[in-house]
């Protein structure tokens, strides 16, 4: 039987110091949490020295990560500490070698299917910047599929440079996967706002999350002729991010719909994205616009479907590139989240390196510059 009061309790601090988080740590345990969700914000610093120690004596299961930016109900922190005191025993398991090539993450998973009850939600965060991010994702819902839950994003920083951002009781880890199981069910809203633009064009070549060629043409020679003349801008040798932020790439599914990918940065004429773009594949350069970006937002909380049940908790990732489009209007699509739950339930999220999902029980996605919303519910799990 589950012990979930409704709705949980969140602990904040905004000093982004090791001291302020550990306050956090010792207020949650004192209300008899049973399992500990963290998440902090990259300008804090923290490092496996600091918090190591700490996180390796904590009696209870730990989860959760370092991102850009955090949200606490409707504030978005850059600075500063979330702690969810979780009433459940969750259980953590880690997937290392998120980028290695010969890594078998089928085996990994499949290791973990005797300790997961069916109906489970899975909470998924990943470094977001390892370079098989697509692999693991397949191969736990191979694993997994329909009989359970999911919903997660990819950790890290936008220095882009890959350091320990995922939290457990291991202490500090990177290149990894932490697979989180709760003994609730989630209602998910998905929506990201982009359009296609340009295309289609045909990946020619491309390797983990790297496109070297479109149309058999040097990949970032045909990404940047489309910008720079639809943009009136072009790009120089330390604007790349701020001009790709409004042009995503769009994979394109099967139902018509598309996954978006974050260009984050070219390496001569190759492309790096957030997340795995695969070969002989169909992309579209996107857009979109603030009005767009918005009303996603709108119909992403409209989508949730919530059983007959109290609800626990609203958990947001949203794709830091988001807040950067958005700029002083990115309030606004925390709002519009916020108000769509029912009243009383707290928020926390953060503005993550890509976002994770079962998009309609067919596969695990990896999204760029979308927005997933989760509400936890105690209501009964079914497989």
């Amino acid at each position: 039987m589950l012990t979930y009061q409704t709705p949980v309790e969140l602990f904040v601090e905004t000093s982004g110091s090791c001291d302020g988080l550990f306050q956090l740590l010792d207020q949650a345990l004192a209300t008899g949490a049973r399992s500990l969700l963290v998440l902090a914000a990259d300008a804090n610093g923290f490092t496996p020295e600091q918090l190591d120690a700490r996180l390796h004596a904590l009696p209870v299961p730990v989860f959760g990560g370092i991102f850009p930016e955090i949200i606490a109900n409707g504030q978005t922190l850059r600075q500063g500490s979330l702690v969810c005191a979780l009433p459940g025993t969750a259980q953590v398991h880690v997937v290392e070698h998120l980028s290695n090539p010969d890594s078998d993450y089928f085996a990994a998973t499949e290791a973990l299917a005797t300790h997961i009850a069916p109906g489970s939600t899975l909470v998924t965060l990943v470094d977001g910047l390892s370079k098989r991010i697509a692999a693991l994702l397949e191969s736990l819902y191979e694993v997994f599929g329909s009989h359970c839950h999911y919903i997660g994003g990819g950790a890290g920083s936008l220095s882009f440079v890959q350091k320990p951002c995922i939290i457990s009781n291991q202490g500090l880890l990177m290149d990894c996967a932490q697979i989180t199981a709760l003994p609730l069910q989630v209602s998910i809203g998905i929506e990201h706002g982009w359009h296609k633009f340009a295309g289609p064009f045909f990946v020619t070549g491309a390797y983990n999350n790297t496109i070297t060629t479109l149309d058999y043409q040097p990949a970032f020679a045909v990404y940047r002729q489309v910008v720079e003349a639809d943009s009136g801008k072009s790009f120089d040798t330390d604007n790349f991010f701020e001009l790709a932020k409004a042009y995503p790439f769009g994979l394109e599914r099967l139902t018509g719909d598309v996954v978006v990918r974050d260009p984050l940065f070219n390496e001569g004429d190759k492309l790096v994205c957030v997340g795995e773009v695969p070969a002989n594949h169909i992309i579209y350069i996107l857009k979109g616009n603030t009005e767009n970006l918005l009303s996603a937002s709108r119909q992403c909380a409209a989508k949730l479907h919530l059983p007959d049940a109290p609800p626990v908790l609203g958990l947001l990732f949203d794709c830091i590139s988001r807040t950067l489009f958005l700029q002083d209007r990115f309030h606004e699509e925390v709002d519009n989240i916020r108000n769509a739950l029912p009243p009383g339930v707290p928020l926390a999220g953060c503005l993550s390196l890509g976002e994770i999902a079962d998009a309609g029980n067919t596969c695990l996605e990896f999204f760029n510059k979308t927005i997933v919303l989760g509400v936890l519910t105690q209501a009964e799990n079914k497989a």
